[in-house]
């Protein structure tokens, strides 16, 4: 053989390596081994183009970001990615991350910060107004709210789509042995965890938009969930923490911020260092408010959602203080689909919702929601669950996807009516109810198997 054929030769080697490390960026070859991978992009839109929900311009003031957690065992993989975004679902990023890094699972889930840009094709434009607030819509079908391929022809979410997919793969390119482990406890707050929602003698639902004298509301789910991702060394690299309240404290000021998640994530990361990211995981927030909605006051606002992040980042370290690491290495990762049929609540069609649920070593499970799921369906799924650590992903898109079913209210929220009931809800009373019985059926079927 010439030395040209040999270089010939020695190059294509080199590129068929380089070509393989797109796709994997740790040989996760040991059976039962978890590998873990990490990444943090900025998605914070330009001043000109920065809008919120119901069109208001943002000025920037604080930076939004992407963080991408990426597991893999030899079985398979998944990427999980906190946005500190209203909302965000895109088909693009699920399959870029599976042709371009091999990744065979995605959850895209949103903290739901009110102070984030939103795109022009998911603005909502009022119908009428009421007092002090927008009534969107009293009926309609998913679909007319929001219709993710085409916000992709929006630049910000065009360049976002493309961030996202480059975090999942920097984690991928990324990825150390690790160990994860769950753990729960009571988080009462006294910033956080209101329900806005009340009923009146006559039996009516009502929504109240602040409780600053602190009134004892029902339901709520006063408990944080924390998940620890760790090293072989026992160094915790990612702290991922679950509770469920809208992040609505800088909704209306005018700027962007990602509210209460954000200040959270910033002091985790603060106390734990560089190495370890903090991510926030949002519930079933339909019907969950910060006490001090409405506050007027600029200065105050941020002063509030900052303590409020700070003392859930707090409570989440206590948590993980006392959450021993696994005593073994291997880790087992089961993931299932369903695609739940849900009818619309004029009763003129019906859609399909992706509910995906994701097992881990039989203690720790997830289901996804892709709407504003009213807090009663995670403590029905919890309650249901025979898995001692069980969360609800609200705001989440995931697998084969489908329209954000915007509210998803309880059959009893529905009969009662109100905002979140039967205001702004295009979906049935038993659809909640239906997409929580789908995720508790997946986890007795992945227990077994």
């Amino acid at each position: 053989m010439d030395v040209k054929t040999m270089s010939i030769l020695t190059i294509l080697v080199l590129a068929a390596a380089i070509i393989g490390s797109q796709s994997l960026g740790y040989a996760a070859e040991e059976p039962g081994r978890l590998y873990a991978g990490t990444a943090k992009v900025d998605i914070t839109p330009s001043e000109e183009i920065a809008t919120d929900l119901v069109g208001k311009k943002l000025k920037i003031f604080e930076n939004l970001y992407a963080r991408a957690l990426v597991l893999k065992t030899d079985e398979t993989s998944l990427a999980i990615v906190s946005l500190d975004l209203i909302l965000f679902g895109s088909a693009k990023v699920v399959a870029e991350a599976k042709a371009k890094w091999g990744v065979d699972h995605v959850i895209l889930s949103s903290t739901h910060t009110h102070a984030a840009m939103a795109p022009e094709g998911l603005i909502l434009t009022p119908r009428a107004r009421g007092g002090d607030r927008l009534d969107w819509t009293r009926a309609g079908n998913p679909e007319d709210f929001v219709d993710w391929p085409s916000l992709s022809e929006d630049p910000w979410y065009a360049e976002t789509e493309e961030k996202i997919v480059a975090a999942i793969g920097e984690a991928s390119r990324n990825l150390f042995p690790a160990r994860i482990v769950a753990g729960t406890a009571p988080y009462e707050s006294v910033y956080l965890g209101s329900n806005r929602r009340y009923v009146t003698p006559d039996g009516t639902g009502r929504n109240r938009w602040g409780n600053p004298d602190r009134l004892p509301t029902e339901p709520r789910d006063p408990t944080i969930r924390v998940i620890r991702v760790e090293d072989e060394a026992g160094n915790p690299r990612v702290l991922l923490v679950h509770y469920a309240c809208h992040p609505a404290m800088t909704g209306g000021a005018g700027y962007t911020s990602a509210d209460y998640p954000g200040a959270m994530a910033d002091y985790i990361e603060k106390e734990l260092g560089t190495d370890c990211m903090a991510m926030f995981l949002q519930g079933a927030a339909g019907d969950q408010d910060p006490y001090d909605l409405n506050v007027a006051d600029g200065h105050l606002r941020i002063a509030l959602y900052r303590q409020a992040g700070i003392a859930l980042g707090k409570a989440a370290l206590r948590v993980s203080k006392n959450m021993p690491s696994p005593r073994g290495a291997d880790t087992n990762i089961r993931i299932e689909e369903s695609m739940v049929p849900i009818a619309y609540r004029d009763g003129k069609g019906s859609t399909k919702a992706c509910v995906m649920t994701v097992l881990i070593n039989d203690n720790l499970a997830m289901v996804t929601i892709p709407g504003e799921a009213l807090v009663q369906h995670q403590l029905n799924l919890a309650d249901g669950s025979p898995v001692p650590n069980t969360l609800l992903l609200g705001y989440a898109y995931s697998g084969r996807g489908c329209p954000f079913l915007i509210y998803v209210p309880t059959e009893k929220a529905a009969r009662e009516g109100g905002y979140s009931a039967t205001e702004c809800v295009f979906v049935e009373g038993a659809a909640g109810r239906n997409m929580v019985n789908a995720g508790l059926a997946c986890i007795t079927h992945l227990l077994e198997n």
